[in-house]
């Protein structure tokens, strides 16, 4: 082989073989042909209608595609079957799906080994050849393509007679007329557009092709498996898997191309508006400034078609992906869709799956939290709207929320009335059948979304009351009570060892500023009523109540250390399974010093506080910082059992009252709070109401305001014809008095008329005598020949007169 050079540096080349390679990146054929699809689509060829079809051509099974797009020049087809060159733009809103500059040659090659292209533009027509089978007949080292040009001005490239000699010897057509005819076919759909016939198709181990031509004869479907059993299997794979008709009403998010599959049109569907139970929520990444849409709704044709509609550029890339949440043992988001345009991710370069990046794993994972919210959501709507309803929601018949249908005009879609039957539409259906009378005309623009719809999420009431029950106390299991910035265990089981935890008499004697008080003994904790609280969620009223308790906290009075060394351990910091915790430097407040001046004022000196012990009264102890024994070891060890029941019966009769008082201001708090959520909820309701009546009345405003414009137009119409009524009155009239004048007139012309016809009758009968009197005198004269109407008898008779005379 030689080597190609450029200015001494040898060229990469490409062996042959490398077709078949390329063509491994499509695993399922589907989408290979979605490939050839996309290149109609594209707005550099913009075509309205696509035919894929099935036919046999000199005994061999040959795949057709056609379009009416713009065709390619001789230029554009060569940089087709060429690799990499892909210089595809926007057109306003219309995003090429082509990026690679790769579809053509690895979607045909994976169909087939042979194709052959015949395009036709304005100017001229072409026909390009890329055949595994004519580069093996030849040795080829390199792929070669032969391309021969048809101008119109007739004006043919000379070096075209190889490549013609090539496609006539190693194509399925071998003489010009056939190529014609094939060019022409192109005209049937348009002046100008592609043709493409793809033959010698892939085969199975069977000798048969992988597509089924002879299970519908309206369809293009995948073999079965000769190992699965085709009707249990089918029937829990999503009908796109295999069905090529399927798979093209799905493969863009909004359809703009008409495809026909084997002469029936495919009834493309919006399939983020054919779902039950839409809601449409957001997803806002750190690596975007923008929110990305995500609908979700329920398949109504099957629950066991579920999953995420990934799509890219209006392209489907992925069709019904399952997240993690879908693929748990209870399988939550049974017969749940989820469709989402993922333009910021990277396509692999099948265009069926994403490159693998972080990107793709967040959103994936978010998807995941997103799609569990509206399956709890729903559910629990369900639950709340019927409560004894027992039967799942996915279990139950549904409908599609819109029912949408596309113009085979104008390819514009227009959104028939909620809950109309599809099955009663016509085979073609077109916008002046449209039940709206505000999009009856191709001339009127699609419908608009609503712009809110996109910027805010559907409610979510389950995930609030979620929220706000995190918030509040558990009825049925102990809380930690959290007065600020105590150190406290950090998980469940230092919670537990911290519940069961008894001071050791050194814990007991310390007294000091930084030490933690102990509210009750035993005694009070048993019979304490007070409830399980959260306090770190509660608003500031029952902040206050915090402060309350606190106030026994801060300035502990004078206690003898000898009671205090046999205190009991029973005296837990505890109250009713509830731990309490304080700041250890707290400063005290108004309300702790004024209760401290009023313990001072009743405990006048250290003799009379040890006498009334019973009185209201606080004790310190140091915070813990060892193991201590065991209850039966600690009572093993007292010598002064008396001692010990005594200051074990020790209780403050006004912290039993803080303690009832507390907990019926927690009590009433919560009823306020729950009473507060109610209101909030329906406060958010209510807007939510009153936000839509708003935009209720201001589009009623609106069309008052347009039907006042239009009642003002129609008025100032009315008096210009008024006007113009009376203008045509009075010319009316002005008419109707010539014609009668012109009556007149003719009347008196058909009376002169008769006069004078009678007078000419009696001429003409004074003439004829006149001339039997002359032909007396003139023997010559011929009366046959003379025209008695006309004044030669008068000359004659002159004549004579002047000779007689």
């Amino acid at each position: 082989m030689a080597t190609r050079k450029h200015r001494g540096i040898p060229l990469s080349s490409l062996n042959p073989k490398f077709l078949h390679t390329n063509s491994t990146s499509h695993t399922w054929p589907f989408s290979a042909i979605a490939e050839l699809i996309d290149n109609a689509y594209d707005p550099d060829v913009r075509a309205k209608q696509f035919w894929i079809d099935w036919t046999r051509i000199k005994n061999l099974d040959c795949i057709s595609f056609m379009d009416n797009g713009a065709g390619m020049t001789r230029a554009k087809l060569h940089k087709m079957l060429s690799f990499g060159y892909s210089d595809k733009k926007a057109l306003r809103d219309h995003v090429p799906v082509g990026v690679y500059g790769n579809g053509f040659k690895s979607g045909s090659m994976r169909l087939g080994k042979d194709a052959i292209v015949f395009t036709k533009t304005r100017d001229s027509m072409s026909i390009g050849l890329l055949s595994q089978s004519y580069l093996q007949a030849i040795k080829a080292q390199q792929i070669m393509v032969p391309i021969l040009t048809f101008r119109r001005d007739g004006q043919n490239l000379p070096e075209d007679a190889a490549s013609l000699d090539a496609i006539l010897r190693h194509s399925l057509f071998s003489t010009e007329k056939e190529l014609f005819t094939e060019l022409r076919a192109i005209s049937t759909a348009g002046p100008t557009g592609t043709r493409i016939i793809i033959w010698n198709l892939r085969m199975t181990t069977n000798g048969e092709t992988e597509f089924n031509f002879d299970a519908d004869k309206y369809d293009v479907q995948i073999r079965a498996n000769a190992s699965e059993k085709t009707q249990e299997c089918r029937a829990m794979t999503p009908e796109s898997d295999y069905s090529l008709r399927a798979y093209c009403s799905i493969l863009y998010l909004k359809p703009r191309m008409q495809i026909n599959i084997r002469g029936q049109k495919v009834k493309t569907q919006l399939i983020s508006k054919s779902l039950a139970y839409i809601a449409n929520d957001n997803y806002r990444p750190s690596f975007l400034t923008k929110r990305i849409r995500i609908t979700f709704g329920f398949n109504t044709k099957s629950k066991e078609h579920y999953g995420i509609m990934m799509y890219h550029k209006n392209r489907l890339i992925k069709a019904y992906e399952k997240v993690s949440c879908q693929r748990k043992v209870e399988r939550k988001g049974v017969g749940v869709i989820g469709v989402i345009e993922c333009n910021f991710l990277q396509p692999t370069h099948n265009k069926q799956d994403f490159d693998d990046t972080d990107k793709y794993r967040k959103t994936m994972h978010n998807l995941s939290i997103k799609l569990e919210e509206y399956w709890n959501e729903i559910r629990y709507t369900r639950k709340k709207e019927d409560p004894k309803c027992t039967v799942p929601i996915e279990d139950t018949m549904k409908v599609p929320d819109q029912v949408w249908v596309q113009c085979d005009s104008c390819l514009k879609w227009r959104r028939l009335p909620d809950g109309f039957d599809c099955s009663r539409l016509p085979e073609k259906w077109f916008c002046n059948m449209n039940h709206d009378p505000q999009f009856r005309s191709c001339l009127v623009e699609e419908e608009l979304e609503d712009q809110e719809e996109e910027q805010k999420s559907y409610p979510k009431p389950f995930k609030r009351q979620k929220r706000n029950s995190k918030s509040l106390p558990d009825e049925h299991g102990p809380e930690v009570l959290e007065i600020p910035a105590l150190e406290a265990p950090a998980n469940a089981s230092q919670l537990k060892n911290f519940a069961t935890w008894k001071p050791s008499p050194a814990d007991l004697l310390g007294n000091s500023a930084t030490g933690l008080g102990v509210l009750s003994s035993t005694s009070y904790a048993q019979r304490s009523p007070l409830p399980l609280i959260n306090l770190s969620a509660l608003s500031d009223s029952l902040k206050r109540i915090k402060r309350r308790l606190s106030t026994a906290e801060e300035t502990p009075p004078a206690v003898h250390p000898t009671p205090c060394a046999s205190f009991p351990p029973d005296a837990l910091p505890q109250v009713g399974g509830v731990f309490i915790q304080t700041h250890s430097s707290f400063a005290p407040n108004k309300e702790e010093s004024e209760w401290e001046e009023t313990e001072n004022e009743n405990n006048t000196n250290a003799d009379i506080q040890m006498n009334n012990k019973e009185s209201s009264k606080t004790v310190r102890f140091k915070p813990y910082q060892e193991p201590v024994q065991e209850e039966d070891e600690w009572y093993a060890t007292e010598e002064s059992p008396s001692t010990e029941n005594q200051y074990c019966t020790v209780e403050s009769h006004s912290m039993e009252e803080e303690g009832e008082e507390l907990h019926d201001d927690n009590e009433e708090q919560w009823r306020l709070q729950q009473q507060q959520d109610k209101l909030m909820d329906m406060m958010e309701q209510t807007a939510e109401e009153r936000d839509v009546c708003r935009k209720e009345l201001e589009l009623l405003r609106d069309h008052c305001t347009a039907l006042e414009d239009e009642r003002r137009q129609l008025l100032s119409k009315l008096e210009k014809m008024e006007k113009e009524k009376a203008s045509l009155s009075s010319l009316c009239d002005q008419l109707k008095c010539k014609v009668e004048g012109l009556k007149t007139e003719n009347e008196e012309r058909l009376r002169e008329n008769g006069r004078n016809g009678e007078e000419r009758q009696k001429l003409r009968k004074l003439r004829i005598n006149l001339g039997h009197l002359l032909v007396s005198v003139i023997p010559d004269l011929d009366l046959r020949q003379v025209d008695f109407n006309s004044d030669v008898i008068d000359e004659l008779l002159h004549q004579v007169l002047k000779e007689v005379t």
